[in-house]
C-alpha cells in the first residue's frame, strides 16, 4: 500500500479546519462589517485575521470575495424579508401596506450598506454563474411579503384590480426612491421622516381602489 505524501496530508488537514463555525464567524464578521459600509471597503486580509484564520479560508468557502459578498447578500436578503413579515399585524390591509412600507425604510436606514447588496444589481458567487438560469435562482425573498400584501389590497378592492407583479414593482420603485434620497441627501433632515409619508400616502392614493374610495367619502359623496 503506498503511504501518503506529507503534503497530501498537509491538505487534508487545511481543509479540515475550514469548518461550519469558521465560515460563519466569517460570514458574521463581513456582515457587521458591511452595515454601514460598501462592498469595496471589505479587505479580505483583516476579515480573515479577525477570524485567526488566512484568506485561503474565504477562497476555500466562498470562492473569494464576490462569493462572499454573495453570501452576505442572501444573509441580508432574509433579514429583510423577516423584518418586513414581521411587520405585518392582519388587523387591516391598508395597515399592512403602511406598515410594510415603515419596516422597508427603517430597515434600510439601519443597513444602509448591507441595502445596496440586497436591492441592487445581484452579486452572485463565481459558483452559482452556472446555475443562473435556473427558475427563481435570482428571486429576492423580500419580495414575497410585498407581493403577498399587494395581493391582499388588490383582492379586497383596496387596490383597484391591477396586475400584482407589476403594482408591487411600482410600490417598489417609489419607496427605493425615496428611501434612497433620504440615504444620500436627506439622512440629517428633520424633515426626512415627513417626505417618508407623503410619498407613503400618494402611494395609497394612486392605487386606490372601490373599497378604500367608499371608506373615505359617504354615500353622498362628502368627504369623511
Amino acid at each position: 500500500m503506498t503511504p501518503s505524501s506529507p503534503r497530501a496530508g498537509t491538505r487534508a488537514s487545511t481543509h479540515a479546519q475550514y469548518d461550519d463555525s469558521l465560515r460563519q464567524g466569517i460570514l458574521d464578521e463581513a456582515t457587521r462589517r458591511l452595515r454601514d459600509a460598501p462592498p469595496e471597503t471589505l479587505g479580505l486580509r483583516p476579515l480573515a485575521a479577525s477570524q485567526g484564520t488566512s484568506t485561503t479560508a474565504i477562497y476555500t468557502m466562498f470562492g473569494g470575495k464576490a462569493g462572499l459578498l454573495a453570501a452576505v447578500a442572501h444573509e441580508a436578503d432574509r433579514d429583510l424579508a423577516a423584518t418586513l413579515r414581521g411587520a405585518l399585524r392582519h388587523d387591516s390591509v391598508e395597515g399592512d401596506v403602511r406598515s410594510l412600507c415603515r419596516a422597508y425604510r427603517l430597515w434600510a436606514l439601519d443597513n444602509e450598506g448591507l441595502y445596496g447588496l440586497v436591492v441592487g444589481e445581484p452579486v452572485r458567487s463565481p459558483r452559482a454563474e452556472a446555475g443562473r438560469g435556473t427558475p427563481g435562482a435570482d428571486a429576492s425573498l423580500w419580495r414575497e411579503p410585498l407581493l403577498e400584501v399587494v395581493d391582499a389590497a388588490v383582492d379586497e378592492g383596496v387596490f383597484r384590480d391591477v396586475d400584482v407583479h407589476e403594482a408591487a414593482t411600482a410600490i417598489w420603485a417609489s419607496l427605493h426612491g425615496v428611501v434612497s434620497l433620504e440615504l444620500s441627501v436627506w439622512r440629517s433632515s428633520p424633515s426626512a421622516e415627513q417626505y417618508f409619508e407623503t410619498q407613503l400616502a400618494a402611494i395609497l392614493r394612486s392605487w386606490a381602489g372601490r373599497a378604500r374610495e367608499l371608506g373615505a367619502t359617504g354615500t353622498d359623496g362628502a368627504t369623511r
